[in-house]
């Protein structure tokens, strides 16, 4: 594993020395310490460069105090603390979490919102739009090619039934 010197962290995390103080003394990031003990190096690992630049980008729209319970949520339902691993969906008034599962469709989580305090709740399982079409409604672009077009007025009577 590759290990960064926290002068290069600062440039490749886009953060500053206060900041990656502040994620290391709240637990967030916390960096390994190598070398002498009277003089350590501190290092970052690239996922923890990752993480503190998904905090950085979740910094612009959420309070830390918000960032620290959706770790707190990931954490306590077995999902591990990381964000940067995550698909998180951002809006004007909510934070979302698009949660994959194999063999199984995606479902939506609401971590945060400015009108509901609980957080997790799920608020839809997505439709996979290919299972409303019939296979007639795909047309392979070349001869031999898998169907990968789809006729979107059959697709929009499909989902709007008259």
């Amino acid at each position: 594993m590759d290990w960064f010197p926290r002068r290069q962290v600062v440039v490749l995390a886009r953060s500053s020395l206060g900041r990656l103080a502040y994620l290391e003394k709240t637990g967030i990031v916390v960096p390994q310490r190598v070398g002498l003990p009277q003089r350590p190096e501190v290092v970052y690992s690239w996922e923890q460069i990752l993480e503190i630049r998904a905090i950085s980008r979740l910094r612009q729209h959420l309070s830390f105090q918000t960032i620290r319970k959706i770790i707190g949520y990931f954490e306590d339902h077995g999902f591990g603390r990381s964000l940067h691993d995550k698909q998180l969906l951002i809006t004007h008034n909510s934070v979302s979490w698009i949660r994959t599962m194999p063999a199984a469709r995606p479902q939506i989580v609401q971590l945060t919102s400015k009108t509901s305090g609980s957080m997790g709740q799920y608020l839809l399982t997505p439709l996979d739009p290919t299972e409303l079409l019939e296979p007639a409604t795909f047309y392979p672009l070349f001869e031999g090619d898998t169907p990968n077009v789809v006729d979107l007025d059959a697709f929009r009577q499909k989902v709007r039934p008259q």
